[in-house]
């Protein structure tokens, strides 16, 4: 009997990682988490722009927005590096995400060269929908950037907050 049940929760599994990383994006991570809660306090406050800078505790000189489905060099294109670690992005084949990538510059490690990268999935319905540029797959930003704010009219449920990074050299 013993058996049988080790055998039934072997089983699960695989369909439980599946489920995680397929389904719903994978994990969240501390930092996402953290970067959430600060993202969802300064979209209350009901201003209609926040800097990213003071919501982050991670060092940070970029961020680089894209939204869902991209491929991958789409997103390299948009990040303007070959990140390493793009299998990571669990859910950007999924549409009710958009995300942010925040680019550390680039340092002497023990094995080589490397370039720090904190990927923030960013749940449309939750927190905020993205505006990037017309035929943009995806937008970058320097740290002393922002972003702007709109509100809209949306059905109970989803959130009315649409987002879209502007650089300060654009003011």
């Amino acid at each position: 009997m013993k058996v049988l049940v080790l055998l039934a929760v072997f089983s699960l599994a695989p369909g439980t990682l599946y489920f995680l990383y397929a389904r719903n994006g994978g994990p969240a991570s501390q930092k996402e988490m953290k970067f959430q809660k600060n993202m969802r306090y300064a979209l209350m406050a009901g201003v209609d722009a926040v800097d990213l800078a003071p919501l982050t505790e991670f060092p940070w000189v970029k961020v680089c927005a894209f939204g869902s489905g991209l491929s991958r060099d789409e997103v390299m294109a948009v990040l303007g590096f070959d990140y390493q670690n793009f299998q990571e992005l669990h859910w950007l084949h999924l549409a009710d995400y958009w995300s942010l990538v925040f680019i550390d510059s680039e340092r002497e490690a023990s094995w080589g060269m490397a370039r720090p990268v904190t990927p923030i999935r960013i749940p449309r319905k939750d927190l905020a929908e993205l505006k990037l540029p017309d035929g943009a797959k995806g937008q970058c930003i320097t740290r002393d950037g922002r972003i702007e704010l709109t509100r809209r009219t949306v059905p109970v449920g989803e959130s009315p907050v649409v987002v879209q990074l502007v650089d300060a050299k654009a003011d």
